[in-house]
């Protein structure tokens, strides 16, 4: 009814006589005041009561009686499909709203947001009816909220058109449009709580403005397409002007609001054109179809505010078709096996005579239903994810043997060219860069899609300390990078990240991370889709960086471990062409003296060492032969710096003692000053220097601090004692010469301690006694000649039985000479 006007009429009262336009008197015998008044009766009866009503017929017709006899509610039976529908056209509403409220809490900040929560009302108001409502001040609540909520879409949605995402330039030249087509709709609201305040509680308040109310609602109606309208008007030029994310977003929301609103509009055309309310006259599978469909405006609305990157239209369209009809169509098969089931099994119940056809068709239906539920379904799902979602089923494959295949890698640039190649060629991506961790900044190490200029590396750089490498260090997982949202990690970086950025055109940063700190981020680009990075592709590149990660700090190990083995191999071949020179620095050959036999042998504790040994000849004054000369000295530590020691102090020996001039104390000082000049404060050597006269059988020697050296004369030893301090400790030492007369049978050995402190495993030094028990024990063997190198080898190898193997700590040096003997 509207007012006392009947309009659209049921079965009931149609069979009681009244028509379309009648105006209704009394009810029940009670004036017919208001709308409440109407919904009180009928509250107030039974089914199966009579109503009684007096009518009115045209404006001079008489009055009329009729009584309306009030049917109970028929509550038949529906099929599951109109059960459904039940249920979630009355839920549907109430989703929008909270659509709606969603969207504002997500960004409370954004005008959009809020007339987006304008927008979404409507839907609530458009299907719940406010005279169903029972309690005087829920009624009032829901009357209100009805009027506002229709009165505010069309409002909402021009403004929202006009501003979303910034203002149309068709607003700049025309603002007063939207300000023409609001203010009147506004003002009209004010009619539309008098109307609907006088339909519900008093017809007599509002007789003035009764007469006007059905052309109020075709001028609202009329404005609200305008505003609609509006709202397309500016939002088409905006799709051609923007560029990039904001193109996308207005192309989504132009289409879904063109899809969506459609047949919305053309209802409403309709329903103006027939002069009814909005759905009367129209077959309700109609109204239910424009309903869903509608729900594509909302979504899309809420879609473009609320994500931080869109995607695609045809990116949306191609996986929302492939979606429905392709993994959603499973459930919907079992679904539909289930209710077939549930049916035939009470079905089954409700009639014990049963068959044995029908026995069996029951238990084939449970069986088709368990088998498709528990074996058919997962396999089909596989199936249809390879055939409908290829690509993205291609790229899980892909990326998952990248991870396993990026640990594999021992170089840094072979790796990283693999992993840009492979994430370019899966996920579509033009534009990848890589950063690694050099000291305290992350340099550019890699870019494709993009020309490596003379710099690159120092012009994209980010500090260790910068607010993206803090930020991916914190969230150890990838981070969009949104330039427009001020909620955004990326508001507190400097110009010098955001220019970096944006330069290398980054969407995505990857953090590599490494065991203690990140060892590089990956920049990835946008894709060529311009679809937005999804959680599965978010997952899959924190699982391939993990491994990348790794692989880097492998490399970097194997690296310097390369490096290493490198410098070791050089040193060692250094070592060893040091080792050869200082053999050569060693007499290659014996001097022939009468009646002397020598030997000498040095056996590093590492590669080179620091002892000496030596024996030359000197030049004769006379026509006499000539002296035989006999050193051997051992330099403080080891290695290389001994060894370069050792080679002076031989250089400097040769060349004074081939001066021959004054006593061998001068020649020895002269020496001492040579090697304290040419070496560190810490290097000395002890030293040992003799000169023997085959005429005189005399042997002249000066002990700079070394070892005694001993002389075997049958069972006699003697020692031959220092006569001055080491050499090259002290400038301007003084040293003393000494003298024995060596008689043939005689032995000299002079040795480095090396040879008297061999330490076996248990660190038991083996000593001099022991040493020259051994070569006593040779040289006491009945019928046979004891040469010098026999003498050498025997003591050698009665030192190494002792130490069995133990580590040689020291150079082991032994230089022996025999003074004309002949065992018998």
């Amino acid at each position: 009814m509207r007012l006392a006007t009947t309009t659209n009429l049921r079965e009931e009262a149609l069979a009681a006589g009244l028509k379309p336009f009648d105006t209704v008197l009394t009810i029940n015998g009670q004036p017919y005041t208001s709308r409440s008044m109407l919904l009180g009766q009928i509250r107030s009866t039974s089914p199966g009561d009579t109503m009684s009503i007096t009518y009115r017929r045209g404006a001079d017709a008489a009055i009329r009686s009729t009584s309306i006899r009030l049917a109970a509610v028929q509550y038949r039976k529906r099929s599951p499909l109109e059960n459904a529908i039940n249920v979630v056209v009355p839920v549907l509403p109430f989703f929008c709203l909270l659509l709606g409220m969603w969207v504002v809490f997500a960004r409370p900040r954004n005008l959009n947001a809020w007339l987006i929560l304008g927008v979404l009302g409507y839907f609530n108001a458009l299907i719940i009816n406010p005279t169903l409502i029972t309690g005087p001040y829920l009624l009032v609540v829901a009357l209100i909220w009805n009027i506002v909520a229709q009165s505010a879409m069309p409002i909402c949605l021009m403004f929202f058109g006009v501003y979303f995402p910034e203002r149309s330039q068709l607003d700049i030249k025309l603002p007063w449009v939207k300000w023409f087509i609001a203010i009147p709709l506004m003002l009209l609201t004010s009619t539309d709580f008098i109307a609907n305040y006088g339909d519900m509680w008093s017809f007599a308040s509002i007789s003035w403005i009764a007469p006007y109310i059905f052309d109020i609602n075709i001028a609202e109606n009329i404005l609200s397409a305008l505003a609609i309208s509006w709202f397309f008007f500016n939002l088409g030029p905006k799709i051609g002007q923007a560029t990039g994310d904001a193109r996308r977003r207005l192309r989504i929301l132009y289409f879904g609001a063109s899809i969506g609103l459609t047949p919305f509009f053309l209802v409403l055309l309709y329903c103006l054109y027939k002069r009814t309310d909005f759905g009367q006259g129209i077959p309700e599978w109609v109204n239910i179809a424009v309903f869903f469909i509608l729900l594509l405006f909302p979504l899309s609305l809420a879609y473009v505010v609320v994500v931080q990157r869109a995607m695609d239209l045809r990116i949306i369209i191609r996986q929302g078709t492939r979606y429905a009809f392709a993994r959603e169509s499973l459930t919907m098969i079992r679904v539909a096996l289930a209710i077939w089931m549930a049916f035939s099994l009470n079905d089954f119940f409700r009639h014990p005579d049963h068959q044995r056809n029908d026995i069996i068709r029951i238990f084939l239906i449970i069986g088709v239903f368990f088998a498709f539920r528990f074996l058919l379904s997962n396999r089909l799902q596989k199936m249809i994810d390879q055939r409908f979602f290829r690509e993205a089923y291609s790229t899980e494959q892909l990326l998952s043997e990248l991870s396993d295949e990026a640990r594999n890698f021992t170089e840094v640039t072979p790796l990283l060219e693999t992993i840009t190649r492979r994430l370019g060629s899966t996920l579509h991506i033009d534009r990848i860069a890589v950063f690694l961790r050099s000291g305290d900044t992350y340099h550019l190490e890699l870019a494709t899609g993009m020309p490596m200029v003379a710099g690159a590396a120092q012009i994209f750089s980010l500090p260790a300390a910068s607010t993206t490498i803090t930020t991916l260090s914190r969230a150890k997982a990838p981070a969009n990078v949104y330039r427009d949202d001020p909620s955004s990690w990326l508001i507190d970086a400097t110009d010098a990240e955001r220019n970096a950025l944006n330069d290398l055109s980054t969407e995505l940063l990857v953090p590599l991370p490494g065991r203690t700190r990140l060892a590089g981020v990956i920049a990835l680009g946008p894709k060529s889709s311009q679809e937005p990075y999804s959680k599965t592709d978010r997952q899959l590149l924190q699982t391939i960086a993990s491994q990348t990660g790794l692989a880097l700090e492998n490399a970097e190990l194997f690296e310097n471990l390369t490096t290493e083995v490198t410098h070791r191999e050089r040193i060692s071949r250094e070592l060893e062409i040091a080792r050869e020179v200082q053999e050569r620095l060693f007499p290659q050959t014996c001097p022939k003296v009468s009646g002397v036999d020598l030997a000498g042998f040095c056996r590093p504790a590492q590669v080179v060492g620091g002892d000496y040994y030596d024996f030359f000849l000197l030049p004769s004054t006379s026509a006499d032969e000539a002296p035989l000369a006999l050193a051997l000295g051992d330099i403080s530590g080891k290695g290389i710096s001994a060894s370069l020691v050792m080679a002076s102090l031989r250089a400097s020996l040769r060349s004074i003692a081939g001066l021959r001039q004054g006593d061998l104390g001068t020649l020895i000082s002269r020496v001492n000053d040579m090697v304290y000049e040419s070496s560190t404060a810490s290097r000395y050597a002890t030293f040992f220097y003799a000169e023997y006269d085959p005429v005189n059988h005399l042997l002249t020697y000066v002990n700079a601090g070394h070892n005694p050296p001993y002389v075997l004369r049958g069972a006699e030893t003697i020692a031959l004692e220092a006569t001055g301090t080491v050499v090259g400790l002290l400038a301007h030492s003084e040293y003393s010469q000494a003298t024995l007369q060596l008689h043939p049978g005689d032995v000299l050995l002079a040795f480095t301690d090396g040879i008297s402190e061999a330490m076996n495993h248990s660190d038991e030094e083996w000593g001099e006694d022991n040493m020259l028990a051994s070569a006593r024990h040779l040289l006491s063997r009945p019928d046979c000649t004891t040469t010098a190198d026999q003498l050498l080898t025997c003591i050698f190898d009665a030192a190494d039985k002792f130490t069995d193997g133990a580590p040689q700590h020291d150079d082991m040096t032994l230089l022996v000479c025999t003074i004309g003997r002949t065992h018998a």
